[in-house]
């Protein structure tokens, strides 16, 4: 078998960017629904508006509630794209990261949704991390989110976990020069673990790839685990997401601890 020539693209680069077109398209895909439906909504309201049926009170409300559910839809996915490229400015403070955790359980609304269980194992007097509060539920809100998503509509177990870890040795290999962890150092680590289906293998390595989604088009632009590793590499952490032998993800958040940051 012969080796590629100087003129001819080597096998696993023309692979590469067979996978990087597959997503940009799934992206343009997902944006045309995210935009375009309720775009119509809004055409059809405004159609409404301007037709010759005199407008009730009970019209008049189902109408501008039309406008504002599709104007609201379309700013959502806007400010998605642009979060996703922007700089992020952080303010520092030293947090609790169970504290942290049940603000993103809150925000992302798994405790109110019927068919999801949810288990906390919280480690107990963990020590602070210094994070952007903000950014960081984020973060961990979009990991949340991703795990519901994998299990519905049927329904499962999500389950959060937290606990110190002091590195035995150095880990460096694999990992930005910020992010590696010298052996004594301490970290609290954060799991998040579902029930869902899983991810393939072969989309495993894309995952975290701008605007690659695994969901159908019009259930999300693919910018959720963007954001949320954008937001943890910023903070000299890692961001890890793994299937499980028995079924489901493990996304795991490892984060410096306020003395070694």
């Amino acid at each position: 078998m012969s080796e590629p020539t100087a003129q001819s693209p080597r096998p696993e680069n023309t692979l590469r960017q067979l996978e990087e077109a597959g997503a940009l398209s799934h992206f343009a895909s997902s944006i045309a629904h995210e935009v375009c439906n309720p775009l119509s909504q809004i055409v059809l309201a405004t159609d409404l508006l301007a037709g010759p049926r005199p407008l009730n009170e009970d019209l008049r409300k189902k109408i501008t509630g039309f406008l504002r559910q599709g104007a609201d839809r379309i700013d959502k996915a806007m400010k998605q794209m642009l979060r996703a490229c922007a700089p992020i400015e952080t303010s520092m403070t030293p947090e609790n990261v169970n504290t942290l955790l049940d603000d993103a359980l809150a925000a992302s609304g798994a405790a109110a949704a019927a068919s999801i269980h949810v288990e906390k194992h919280y480690g107990g007097s963990l020590p602070p991390v210094l994070v952007d509060r903000q950014h960081v539920t984020e973060a961990i809100t979009h990991v949340i989110s991703n795990a519901i998503d994998a299990m519905m509509p049927t329904g499962g177990t999500l389950t959060l976990k937290t606990e110190l870890k002091v590195f035995e040795s150095s880990e460096r290999e694999g990992w930005q020069r910020q992010s590696w962890f010298r052996a004594g150092d301490r970290a609290v680590v954060i799991e998040i673990t579902d029930t869902g289906h899983g991810i393939e293998a072969a989309k495993m390595p894309l995952i975290f790839e701008p605007f690659y989604t695994t969901k159908p088009a019009g259930k999300g632009a693919g910018l959720g685990l963007t954001v949320a590793k954008k937001i943890v590499d910023l903070h000299y952490g890692r961001l890890e997401i793994n299937n499980r032998r028995e079924g489901g993800v493990r996304a795991t958040l490892t984060l410096k601890t306020a003395s070694h940051i």
